[in-house]
């Protein structure tokens, strides 16, 4: 690349050294140019255009952030319900581990309760013990304290001596 025959100006030792090179008017910078009627109205319909787009990228932006808001917003709630949910998981498995505890303990209870039982006497013995009562009839035996005051009255009405014990 050729080096440019005026240096540029943060080169130029000395400001105002060197005349400045010579431009051409530009219609960007206020020369007199107007430009055709055409060019101007291509000119017009591009600025409404790129008005436009840029509304309408500002407004998909918009929705853009409403919809990042709705997300945080749906995320949040989400994980708070993920954290209720878990609680009462938690909740809900405790309450089962007491309950298969007490299963536990009910079925020791009625194992217990079953031993205990065979244990016991049934029907037919107890039919069986209720023909020896009524056989043996204990109602009308006596007692020693009985048997003793009888004898003594016997010995004393045959007038025999009576020996005390």
């Amino acid at each position: 690349m050729p080096e440019p025959i005026f240096p540029t100006p943060m080169q130029q030792p000395f400001p105002g050294a060197f005349p400045a090179p010579a431009r051409a008017p530009s219609p960007f910078m206020g020369g007199p140019k107007r430009l055709p009627p055409e060019l101007e109205e291509f000119q017009r319909k591009v600025s409404e255009q790129v008005s436009d787009v840029a509304s309408r990228v500002k407004l998909i932006e918009e929705r853009i952030e409403n919809l990042r808001n709705h997300l945080d917003l749906v995320d949040n709630s989400l994980v708070d319900k993920h954290k209720s949910l878990v609680s009462e998981i938690r909740g809900t498995e405790d309450g089962m581990r007491a309950l298969r505890a007490d299963i536990d303990m009910l079925k020791e209870l009625a194992e217990r309760l079953a031993k205990r039982m065979e244990a016991l006497a049934s029907k037919e013995e107890l039919k069986i013990l209720e023909r020896y009562v009524a056989m043996w009839q204990p109602m009308n035996f006596v007692t020693r304290p009985e048997v003793k005051s009888v004898v003594q009255n016997i010995l004393k009405e045959q007038g025999l001596k009576v020996i005390e014990e």
